[in-house]
């Protein structure tokens, strides 16, 4: 029997996909080592506070100029990757929609450059960095909605090899500008080069010349902007609460306690992306897709435990691990100066648990387009997680906010089960 299990295991896409992608996720590793103990090297914990900043706002924009053009287009794709006629609708309708939102978001970023600046920073000084971003944002956007098409497809092997020249070519600008221009490098660095990394698309992807073939504004689709419109509502949702409020979160520690330990956070923030990498790619990659083409209660309980048996078990090994050796991850990825944040992976660990057990779930509201659920799935944990933060950092500083990330995703956990009780306690075949 045990033979049996292993053997399934073994010769389950979803492993034979993971075992490909950690070749990528080998150099992404890599990559952020290096690009780590740069950032830690040249800034410090109060600078990488206020790049910390940065990136939640640019997740804001991204999310909004990419919200037509990423889930929507996955699942439509997959859906329809036979058929060449509907996939012309979705390619046209979903263009159209992302330059749109990309030339609303590029225009606002100019306008209130000085504003965001502020809001970001504490000053004017970067309102330059601003409007770099609105003028690189398209570039970020076409790159997106390309990979979201070939995703669909299903080609998640060149998705895998583009991503990871990706890794290379963020490292080697980063490092590069960091060197010679420390902050200020760091910051052009971190609006621009995501947008470099369609260069690498165009020069990778031979189905860029049959998507653009496929554009036209005569096949916009009606029907298919009323779908899309449901996954633009979660993506602009999304966009405009979790990251501000991460945002608001990090300006309250360096109000309330200091930018240094603000800085401890964000140097936990980036370890915890890196070892969770592995594992939120297959989301997109493997688990959208799948969910997407899935029409049974049935399929969508196999699916989650087949995620749950194969990846659950490595990620409670791999956690145990990275407990046991924080103090030398901190010091060999970072530099001394960030040893404090060794203190903070204890929350952060369970948190990440509980935030891949309830995303395995929750994709099924955006394979399935359940709008009302993923709206107020997100504001559940947008409330708990500002009002547990404030509670938990007065209270205990630096160490309350990664436990008010454990306590919300835990919630939010239970708050999945109870959305999906019927088809994960049921063995019914009925449509989703």
């Amino acid at each position: 029997m045990l033979k049996k299990t292993i053997h399934k295991i073994k010769n389950s896409g979803l492993l034979k996909l993971g075992a490909f992608n950690s070749v990528s996720i080998l150099i992404r590793l890599i990559s952020g080592f290096i690009l780590s103990k740069a950032f830690a090297y040249f800034l410090l914990p109060q600078g990488m506070a206020l790049t910390g900043n940065l990136r939640s706002f640019l997740l804001s924009f991204q999310g909004i100029s990419v919200s037509a053009g990423q889930n929507g287009v996955i699942k439509y794709t997959a859906e329809n990757k036979s058929d060449a006629p509907a996939l012309k609708k979705i390619i046209s309708t979903s263009f159209f929609l992302v330059a749109g939102f990309t030339l609303i978001s590029s225009l606002i970023l100019i306008l209130f450059s000085e504003y965001f600046s502020r809001f970001v920073f504490g000053v004017n000084d970067y309102s330059y960095a601003i409007r770099i971003l609105a003028f690189v944002l398209p570039l970020f956007t076409l790159n997106t909605f390309i990979l979201s098409i070939i995703n669909g497809l299903g080609k998640y092997k060149r998705i895998i090899m583009i991503n990871a020249a990706g890794y290379i070519l963020n490292a080697l600008i980063t490092v590069f500008l960091l060197y010679f221009y420390n902050l200020e490098g760091a910051i052009i660095a971190i609006v621009s080069v995501p947008s470099i990394l369609l260069f690498i698309t165009l020069f990778w992807v031979k189905d860029v010349k049959w998507i653009f073939r496929n554009i036209s504004l005569s096949s916009f689709s009606g029907s298919y902007f009323r779908g899309l419109s449901s996954f633009i509502i979660m993506a602009i949702f999304t966009a405009l609460t979790i990251p501000v409020v991460h945002l608001m979160v990090k300006n309250y520690i360096i109000d309330g306690i200091g930018l240094k330990e603000a800085g401890y956070w964000e140097a936990m923030i980036k370890i915890s992306q890196y070892y969770l990498v592995f594992v939120m790619s297959l989301f997109s990659l493997y688990l959208l897709p799948k969910l997407s083409e899935n029409q049974t209660d049935e399929g969508f309980k196999n699916l989650i435990i087949q995620f749950y048996k194969t990846i659950l078990p490595i990620v409670v090994l791999v956690f145990v691990l990275i407990y046991f050796f924080r103090y030398w991850i901190v010091r060999i990825t970072l530099t001394q100066e960030f040893l404090p944040t060794q203190d903070l992976f204890f929350w952060q660990l369970i948190g990440d648990f509980f935030k891949i057990a309830s995303f395995a779930i929750a994709y099924q509201m955006q394979a399935k387009k359940m709008l009302f659920w993923y709206v107020f799935g997100e504001l559940f944990y947008v409330v708990i997680v500002y009002f547990f933060s404030i509670y938990f950092i007065d209270r205990f500083e630096i160490e309350g906010v990664v436990m008010a990330h454990a306590t919300s995703y835990l919630f939010y956990f239970m708050l999945m089960l109870f959305i999906f009780r019927k088809p994960l306690l049921t063995n019914t075949k009925h449509s989703v």
